[in-house]
């Protein structure tokens, strides 16, 4: 809650010291018998809430909020979202009951092809030739393949896909 004093704009010493030395109190109490909640003084840091399917997938964010019910508002008009800290850890939404951990995969086959989305119907980004560790930090369903995973050093822009069938959870 927010009080003013008349002190502040004019020459004057209302409400009086033994009052105003007690603002804060009475501001605290007040408060409280509305049903408020105290606001948080400023660190001078501000903390940005962001709403998207996963932390990794930064091309589906919907918003970016200081006021984290204003994030949570959109959450709730977009089910399948959830709401980040500036650490990636999600603290409201679908994420936060089905998180998902990245793992790593060894390739099975010798030529592989990198897609640039989940399923055949997505062109190639390139092929990997020769058996290998890969870390999988998403799984979606596509074409052509029981599930596909999105490969970690092609995270930010989502486009470095394998099929799973080829490749064995280590």
């Amino acid at each position: 809650m927010v009080i003013t004093v008349h002190r502040w704009f004019a020459n004057k010493s209302c409400p009086g010291d033994w009052l105003y030395a007690r603002l804060g109190d009475l501001a605290a109490k007040v408060t409280a018998a509305l049903g408020g909640s105290q606001q948080e003084p400023a660190t001078g840091k501000t903390v940005w809430y962001r709403v998207r399917k996963t932390w990794a997938d930064s091309k589906s964010q919907l918003g970016a909020y200081k006021v984290l019910a204003n994030a949570k508002a959109k959450v709730d008009a977009n089910p399948a979202y959830a709401v980040f800290d500036e650490n990636g850890k999600a603290i409201y939404g679908t994420a936060t009951t089905a998180s998902f951990a990245p793992y790593l995969v060894s390739v099975t086959i010798d030529n592989l092809n990198i897609r640039k989305g989940p399923g055949t119907n997505y062109g190639t980004v390139g092929k990997f030739t020769g058996k290998g560790c890969f870390t999988i930090v998403e799984e979606a369903s596509g074409q052509g393949a029981s599930k596909w995973g999105l490969l970690k050093s092609y995270a930010d822009g989502r486009d470095g896909w394998i099929s799973l069938d080829f490749a064995a959870r280590i």
